[in-house]
């Protein structure tokens, strides 16, 4: 018997959280600082690929904006975040524990009927499969160059392109 997590209808969603009806979307990070939560995150990131099904990775440890936006949608849910944190047609489904035990039940696989399949998942070759790369402007330095016209003496700027880390969004593989 499968047991669909209670439905939380918000009025009005925040800029932040787009319509995600039909898609997954896993908080992870990529830092490997705590051994147990990185683990967690590539055994759920591993599920999935093995579902080939398509979902949205977003690492909390290369854009502070997803940091963010985990919190506010766990305080929404009553949830303390814990990587990983899995969302299912924008609604919490869990963590780590939660997709083990739906997996090896196999209700994650009836929950995972509706979603978009993957025929051949492959990283894509430009970010690797991570979603960033480093800054095309400032080249991951976070700081960009301006040339003063009138002295000709150059000003280092904090670069507008990219995130603190100085990567941004890539264009082959991401929305």
């Amino acid at each position: 018997m499968c047991t669909v997590p209670d439905i939380i209808i918000v009025g009005v969603l925040q800029a932040s959280t787009t319509l995600e009806y039909g898609r997954i979307v896993i908080y992870t990070t990529s830092l490997r600082v705590v051994r147990n939560t990185f683990e967690r995150c590539e055994i759920v990131r591993k599920i999935f690929q093995n579902h080939r099904v398509k979902f949205e990775e977003k690492n909390i440890a290369l854009n502070g904006d997803y940091g963010k936006e985990l919190d506010d949608r766990c305080r929404r849910v009553s949830e303390l975040p814990s990587l990983p944190v899995v969302f299912i047609d924008g609604h919490y489904l869990g963590g780590a524990e939660k997709i083990l035990s739906m997996n090896e039940s196999g209700e994650l696989q009836d929950l995972l009927m509706k979603i978009e399949r993957v025929q051949h998942p492959h990283a894509c070759a430009s970010c690797g499969g991570f979603g960033f790369v480093p800054c095309l402007v400032c080249h991951g330095s976070k700081m960009s160059v301006f040339r003063n016209c009138f002295t000709d003496s150059f000003k280092a700027l904090k670069c507008t392109a990219c995130n603190e880390n100085g990567l941004q969004r890539c264009k082959r593989c991401t929305v």
